[in-house]
């Protein structure tokens, strides 16, 4: 008997998340197998109060096991003309017994025994949870009413939660306040993303005149966001163009570190996977990247014993090995026009760069 001429028992139960992906059938005409494969192996922790059938199938009964209808939950005893009774055994041919119930213990019954034990199923798992608990607000959501319908209706065990106007599922708890409003603030994050992925996917590069998104290489598939300016480059374009060599006479800032659009100075480049559309949402994006970066130690630094050339510029973490933060002192010079100009740290080589010999 195949898989999905059974009865799926998580269906019965209300939690099958394979959906028309599942092996097993989602009709209830099907019938369910509710034989325990650990009283099989002899090793049922729940005895008597196991919710499935404990029945000895051999190896020659296993593909009448497949079928609740041919097992009972105890040996047959039937009628014998001696005055004795007869046990249903089973042989090498199929199960077999007494000529007197041969014709009707192998007939299938219009009753339907795993209808009975789905029902009885509920009605214990109602009673198991009102008695664990009288608060609502205990009970978990159904995830059946959740995404659709939900065939217990009234007697279902779980909540049945209010309908959420982002994601259109029935997922808020009606008496888990905190909850609900996780829930929707994180609706409301995913649709948000969602929004910004559609209007990224559209956005093509300045150098290369590509859609960013529609790259053949995953790794080229994110944008490269300057700090001064709004014009969209890929992440490969950008780098390309900031990490080549100029020419002589020429100063790195004007030449590499500017856009090659507008030429406005930009120090460093944020790599991202959706364009933003606002200011707020670039900051944003520039806050996510500088705390990502904050949690990684710098291998300049290296821990104390090396010295990061980018100084207190650096994006990175300047820790030492016992966890202290480095403690970064700036030194304050007033200039001339009376601007106030942090002071670098003094090296000899700035002194003897000056020094002329004779």
């Amino acid at each position: 008997m195949s898989r999905k001429s059974v009865l799926c028992k998580f269906f019965a139960h209300g939690a099958c998340l394979k959906g028309d992906h599942c092996e097993f059938s989602h009709d209830w005409n099907d019938p369910q197998n509710n034989i325990c494969t650990f009283y099989q192996q002899g090793a049922c922790a729940y005895g008597s109060r196991c919710r499935y059938q404990h029945v000895k199938v051999s190896r020659s009964q296993s593909s009448v096991s497949n079928h609740p209808q041919y097992l009972q939950s105890e040996p047959i005893l039937a009628g014998h003309p001696s005055g004795a009774s007869s046990v249903v055994t089973g042989h090498a041919s199929g199960v077999t017994t007494d000529s007197s119930l041969s014709s009707r213990s192998l007939l299938p019954t219009d009753k339907q025994p795993w209808g009975e034990m789905v029902g009885q199923e509920v009605i214990s798992d109602i009673s198991h949870i009102r008695e664990r608990s009288c608060n609502p607000a205990d009970r978990p959501i159904c995830s059946l009413a959740a995404t659709g319908h939900c065939h217990r209706g009234e007697m279902c065990p779980h909540i049945h939660g209010d309908l959420c106007p982002t994601c259109g599922q029935h997922r808020l708890h009606p008496f888990r306040p905190q909850e609900r409003e996780d829930h929707f603030k994180s609706c409301q994050r995913s649709q948000k993303h969602l929004e910004a992925l559609m209007h990224s996917d559209e956005i093509e590069c300045s150098v290369c005149l590509e859609r960013v998104l529609s790259k053949p290489k995953a790794a080229e598939r994110k944008f490269g966001i300057l700090s001064e300016c709004d014009h969209p480059f890929c992440i490969s374009c950008i780098m390309n163009w900031r990490s080549s060599s100029p020419s002589s006479g020429m100063d790195v800032n004007s030449a590499l570190r500017a856009c090659p659009i507008c030429r406005k100075l930009s120090y460093f480049v944020i790599p991202s996977g959706i364009w933003y559309s606002s200011k707020e949402e670039k900051q944003e994006i520039v806050d996510r990247y500088k705390s990502k970066l904050r949690s990684i130690d710098c291998k300049h630094f290296d821990f104390g014993n090396g010295a990061c050339p980018f100084g207190t510029s650096c994006f990175y973490k300047h820790a030492y090995r016992d966890g202290r933060l480095e403690e970064v002192v700036l030194r304050h010079l007033g200039a001339e026009d009376g601007q106030t100009v942090i002071v670098k740290n003094i090296r000899l080589s700035d002194f003897l760069s000056n020094l002329q010999i004779r």
